[in-house]
């Protein structure tokens, strides 16, 4: 089903403001860094794309650490500018990275303790908040939010824009908001990517893009971002852009076959001739991705990759993908994938520079572990929102 997007929001490496944010997209430019958070020098990954600044201060804080809160931030946004009204037609779909306990509160009360278990609370454990769990539960943002927007209607935690739209299509909602925030930079996160060699392990002057030939590994990253999805023929004009949505899974350990991303774009496209692809920077994964998605759009059809500019977001990324591909349509113009140096020949063409483009619509890539594969649809209207 086609829905609607009628407001959105985000919080990303490359700035708060969606203006901000997509110019310096198209200025080819990079958020990754060495960790200004904390100490990473010996993590094998030590670098990573983070939001700057803190959220504004809020009464949730005890129950919703960082990216929650900017999730509610994004999402108060989006809601405002779509001007949907609130009530028991709303619906509320949150997209979060999992339940994680961080080191950050946990690793004090633990580093004294002693294989015997015994005096574990004089030892540490008297040190955890009462409450230290309950903060990190993954609806703690979704219930505080749905009752600040008044979204009575359904929803879950862990839904996406694919369970919205089912929501949209059967009718039990007349607008869905659809929020999602992830952070892969925590250091119990660093410590798994780098284990299983997903994240990049090179310095800065050494990193290079996905679709590179020399690439070694993503640059974690980290956002927020929220859509406000109607039925279209609700949207009256109002529409910033278009999206159909879909999702598969292979049962693989890791990263997706290409074969699955293959499958799950077919459900979607209708011809399209540009994609942002998942950016995984491993060369097999990326040259099999290639090869599966131009037997679906085309061998000649147009790569790009925002996650080489604001790295992976995890949970948040068929979001920020959907916003920068509206904003970049809407202006005609492709951004670079950033960093790019020699792309290997095969299929589609990695976009190096900015450039023009007449095209309306975009596909947009992602995924994750185990065999997961997210596709969107993007189309913008015939005159830029």
């Amino acid at each position: 089903m086609t829905v609607a997007v009628t407001g959105w929001g985000w919080r990303t490496p490359l700035g708060a403001s969606v203006g901000e944010a997509v110019s310096r997209l198209l200025a080819g430019e990079r958020a990754a860094r060495p960790s200004a958070r904390f100490d990473t020098s010996s993590y094998r990954c030590r670098l990573g794309a983070d939001v700057a600044g803190e959220p504004a201060p809020s009464r949730h804080h005890r129950f919703v650490r960082r990216m929650g809160l900017w999730g509610m931030e994004v999402a108060r946004e989006a809601f405002a500018r779509s001007g949907c009204s609130a009530g028991d037609r709303l619906g509320l779909f949150t997209g979060v990275g999992g339940l994680r306990a961080h080191w950050d509160e946990v690793m004090p009360a633990l580093e004294g303790q002693e294989p015997d278990a015994r005096d574990a609370w004089a030892r540490g454990f008297r040190l955890l908040h009462p409450f230290w769990m309950l903060r990190y539960l993954s609806n703690n943002a979704h219930a505080l939010l749905a009752a600040e927007l008044g979204a009575r209607g359904e929803g879950v935690t862990f839904g996406g824009a694919t369970s919205a739209e089912r929501a949209l299509e059967a009718g039990v909602v007349d607008a869905a908001v659809v929020v999602a925030y992830d952070s892969l930079l925590e250091p119990e996160t660093l410590v798994e990517l780098g284990e299983r060699g997903a994240a990049t392990c090179a310095d800065l002057p050494e990193l290079r893009a996905p679709y590179d030939e020399a690439a070694c590994g993503f640059v974690p990253g980290e956002a927020a971002a929220a859509l406000v999805l109607e039925r279209s023929s609700e949207a009256q004009g109002r529409a910033l852009a278009w999206i159909d949505a879909a999702s598969g899974a292979d049962g693989e350990a890791g990263e997706p076959a290409a074969e699955t991303i293959g499958l799950v774009a077919a459900r979607v496209t209708r011809g399209e001739r540009i994609v942002d692809g998942a950016g995984r920077a491993r060369p097999p994964l990326d040259t099999a991705e290639r090869a599966a998605i131009a037997r679906v759009l085309g061998f000649d059809a147009r790569l790009l990759c925002t996650s080489s500019a604001m790295g992976q977001l995890g949970a948040a990324s068929s979001l920020v993908q959907v916003v920068a591909l509206a904003e970049c349509l809407g202006r005609r113009v492709l951004p670079p994938i950033a960093g790019l140096e020699r792309a290997p020949p095969g299929h589609l063409k990695p976009v190096v520079e900015r450039c023009h483009t007449g095209e309306l619509a975009a596909l947009a890539i992602a995924t994750g572990a185990p065999g997961v594969v997210g596709v969107v649809r993007v189309e913008v209207p015939s005159r830029s929102p």
